[in-house]
Formats: structure tokens, sequence, C-alpha cells
């Protein structure tokens, strides 16, 4: 009996390690979920470091775009200065008909309008140089009035100067008077310091010659002391060796006999007794357990519904987002394939009126030469000089515009590349949450089945209490076994698709120039909550 108490004390320490052991194995689950949930949240922070980023590479084009609008105003304005020019060519060339067919008439009001300006000139002359006369006196007054502020300025500093030069000697005698006193302290203060560091050296030396003894004594009282420890205790140990092996072989052989008797008196004896007693404990053990998996399979079944309430409205949720994403991807595609529409009938629109402007000019410039043979060449060969400057002018801004509209247009590429693929992306990512779903209701089914079968279990259980009730509580245990190990399995094919979402969302590409990620803010947040209640849930069954 007194082993069999003993045996039983140790079975309640087993059980109570057993306790711990499983309580640990908690712990540390726990402490692995949290370490997964701080990574999902820098996961979700960079998400929306990400959105930030591709917020501002939407105001960067915006703002470009405006920038583009400003320069189409400008071309527009250069066109309106042209077609100003031009008119003024019109007018010149109108007033150049007019001369050929008045020449003598011209002529007369050329010399009139001639003698006019000459006489203009000759008073404009007369006119500046009386002003010049003017401003020679007004300087000449400003030199005398400077000359005697000069002269009384100079007297007041000839003064300062015989004051300054009376206070500069005084200051030389203080001054060597001081330089006196500080050459004799800074010859006493050498002295001294070189006293002291005399003094100091001499205590350096001293302090390392004392280390040095005291090192090498240190070093001297180390290996006798080892030399010592290393000769009494070898002796000591191996004499307390043999007594202590010597004893514990006693006192094994002891009880070893005294076990053997023991167990062969009560293999006799109490067999049969003993065999009930661990049938009854047995079945007391497995009851408690039943109950304790029952309530804990009930709290789960709870919350598993109370989730998957909550997984439903986040997908719910989720697909609105993608909606919204969708819509909001159509409209700027949209808006993007009506500015390129607008920006090309401009460009097309520039470059007609630029090549109308530009035979115009042409034609212009042919109806000048023609006309104007009679007249000066200068003033045809500096209107020829304008006309060709202001082509190249116009070449060069429509290069510069195309090569700006090209620029735009890559980019507009890259961007509907980059949103083709998220949307391919987010497809992806919904199928997988879908095929999450479904996980989770099979597990949710297979667990409803194990409450059923503990029910059954616990019915059975209070209505006999026999040996064969035993058997068939151990078989639908097997059956739950299995059950479990068909839980297991689902639960690994949660985490793996959640790793593969993982992966998937760290090789996704960039989108919109600083998006690090493929998923939107939400989807990738509601898979880690996911995979938390799973395991969550899983930690409780077991």
């Amino acid at each position: 009996q007194n082993l069999v108490e003993e045996q039983q004390s140790q079975l309640n320490q087993y059980e109570c390690a057993a306790g711990q052991c499983l309580s640990e194995l908690q712990k540390a689950q726990l402490q692995k979920l949290q370490e997964k949930l701080n990574e999902m949240e820098c996961e979700l922070r960079s998400i929306r470091q990400a959105a930030q980023s591709q917020e501002r590479t939407i105001r960067g084009l915006t703002e470009s775009q405006n920038t583009k609008d400003r320069e189409a105003e400008e071309l527009y304005q250069l066109v309106e200065g042209q077609n100003t020019m031009l008119c003024k060519l019109r007018e010149m060339a109108h007033r150049n008909q007019l001369a050929h067919q008045s020449v003598t008439l011209a002529q007369l009001q050329g010399e009139l309008v001639g003698v006019q300006s000459s006489l203009f000139s000759l008073g404009l002359d007369l006119e500046a140089s009386q002003r010049n006369l003017r401003l020679s006196q007004r300087q000449g007054d400003d030199l005398m009035k400077f000359k005697d502020r000069l002269n009384s300025d100079l007297q007041e500093a000839l003064q300062h100067r015989e004051a300054t030069e009376k206070h500069n000697q005084d200051l030389r005698c203080a001054l060597q008077k001081t330089r006196a006193e500080l050459q004799s302290k800074e010859a006493a203060l050498k002295e001294s310091e070189a006293e002291r560091y005399a003094v100091v050296q001499e205590k350096d030396r001293s302090i390392t010659r004392l280390k040095r003894s005291l090192q090498d004594k240190e070093q001297q009282l180390q290996e006798y002391s080892e030399m010592l420890e290393s000769r009494g205790s070898s002796k000591s140990r191996d004499a307390l060796l043999e007594k202590l092996r010597e004893r514990i072989k006693d006192r094994d052989r002891a009880l070893e006999r005294s076990i053997d008797d023991k167990f062969r008196c009560v293999e006799e004896r109490e067999g049969q007794v003993r065999r009930l007693q661990l049938a009854l404990r047995e079945k007391e053990r497995d009851l408690e357990r039943l109950r304790c998996i029952l309530s804990s399979n009930e709290e789960t079944i709870t919350s598993l519904h109370s989730s998957v309430r909550g997984k439903e409205l986040e997908l719910e949720q989720a697909a609105e987002a993608y909606r919204n994403l969708q819509w909001l991807k159509q409209q700027s595609e949209e808006k993007e394939r009506n500015t390129l529409r607008e920006k090309d009938n401009i460009i097309s629109q520039l470059q007609a009126a630029l090549q109308k402007r530009s035979q115009e000019t042409q034609d212009m410039t042919a109806a000048l030469v023609a006309r104007v043979q009679a007249g000066p060449t200068e003033v045809v060969e500096e209107l020829k000089a304008r006309l060709a400057l202001k082509e190249k002018l116009f070449q060069e801004l429509l290069s510069d515009r195309s090569r700006q509209s090209n620029e735009h247009q890559v980019q507009v590429q890259d961007m509907l590349n980059n949103l083709s693929s998220k949307d391919q992306y987010l497809q992806v990512g919904h199928c997988m949450l879908e095929q999450l779903v479904s996980e989770y209701n099979k597990l949710n089914d297979a667990l409803r089945v194990e409450k059923r079968l503990y029910q059954n279990l616990v019915q059975n259980h209070n209505k006999t209490d026999s040996l064969e009730n035993l058997q068939t509580l151990h078989t639908e245990l097997d059956s739950v076994q299995a059950i479990r190990t068909q839980l297991e399995e689902v639960l690994a094919r949660t985490r793996n698709m959640a790793l593969a979402l993982e992966r998937a969302d760290k090789s996704q590409p960039d989108f919109g120039g600083g998006d690090g990620q493929g998923q939107p803010p939400g989807l990738q947040g509601k898979l880690s909550l996911m995979s938390c209640d799973f395991l969550s849930d899983h930690s409780t069954l077991e």
C-alpha cells in the first residue's frame, strides 16, 4: 500500500509537471503569436507609409500636369505674339506699297522729316549743354563745401592724433612694466612646474616598480595555492568518492531487495483490487477530461462563430474596398486618357497653327523681298534675321513640347501597367481569402462533430458503467483523435497559405513609385488576424 501511495504521489507530481509544461508551451505560443502580431503591425505601418508615398506621387503628377498646362498657355501666348508680328509685317508691306505708288511725295516728305529731325536734334543738343553747365556749377559748389568740411575734419583729426599719441605713450610704459612682471612670474612658474614634473616622474617610477613587484608576488601566490589545492584535493576527493560509491551501492541493493519483496506480496494479494482502482481512477480522469474538453470546445465554438461573423464582415469590407479601388482605377484611367487626348489635340492644333504661320511668314518674306528690292537692303536683312530666329525658337519649343508629351505618355503607361499588376494580385488574394474561409468553415464543422461525439460519450457513460463501456469510450476517443489530426492538417494548410500570402506580398513590385506592398491596406491585416484566430483556437483546443 505504501508503494502504491508513493506511485500515486509520483503520478500526481508527473501530472503537475505535465500541466506546468503545457502552461509553458501555451506561454511560448502566446509569445510567438505576440511577435507575429508585432510583425503584422510593422507591415501595416509600412503599408500606410507606402500609401502616403503613393499620394505624394499622385500630387507630383498633378503638379506636373499643371506645369504642362502652363507651358501650353505660354505657347498660346507665343503664337499670339507671332500673329501680332505678322500683322505688323503686313502693315509695313502695305506702307511699302503706298511708298512705291507715291515716290515723289515720299521723297519730299522724307526731306521735310530730315530737316525737322535736324532741328529737333539741335534743340536737344542745346538743352543738353545747358543742363551740363548747370550740373558743373552745382558740382563746383559741392566741391567747395566738401573742401571746407575736409579742412575742419583735418584739424579735428590732428588734435585727436596728439591726444592719442600721449595716451599711447602712457600705455606703452604700463605695458613695459606689466611685461617685466609677467616675465618674472613666468620664470617662477616654469621653475615650479619643472620641480613638480620631476616629483611626479619619481612617483610614477616608484608606482610602476611596486606594481611589478605586486604582480610577481601574486603570480607566485597563485602558483603555490594551485599546487597545494592539487595535492590536497586529489587525495580527499578520491576517498570521498569511494565512500560515496560504496554507500550508494549498499543502498541500491537494499532498495532492490525490499522493492522485490513488497511487489511480490502486493501482486499476490491485492492485484485485482489495484486493477479495479486503476480502472475507476482512469474512468474518473477520462470523465473530467471530457468535461473540460467539452467546456473548452463550447467556448471555442462560440468564439469561432463570432470570429466567422467578423471574418464575413471583413470579407464584405474587403470586397467593397476592392470595388472602390477598381472604380478609382477606372476613373484615373479615363482621366488620363481624356487629358492625353486633349493634349494631343492641343499639340496638333499648335503644330497646324505653327505650320500656317510659318507658311504665312515665308509668303510675307517672299513678298517683302520682291517689293522692297528698290528699298534699303539692311531692313530686309534685319527682317530675315528676325524671322529665322523666330522659326528657330518655334522649332525648339515644338521639340521640347513633343519630348515632354512622350515622357508623360511613358509615365502614364507605367502607371497603367502597375495598376493592372496590382489588380491581378488583388484577384489572387481574394481567391486565397475565399479558400481560407472555406477551410475555416471545414474547421468549424469538424469542431461541431467533435462536440457531438463528446456529448454522446457523456450520455453513454451516464447510462452504464462497465468494461464494455470503457472499450467503446476508447474507440470514441480514437475517433476524436483522428478528427483532431484532421483539424491540425487544416490548421497547417491555413498557416502555409498565410505564409504564401506574406511571401507574395513581399515579392509584389512597387506601385506608383512608393508603394512597397501589393495588397490593399486592410487585406493583409485581415489575413494576419485570421491566422492569429486559427492559432489561438488550436491552442485552446489542445
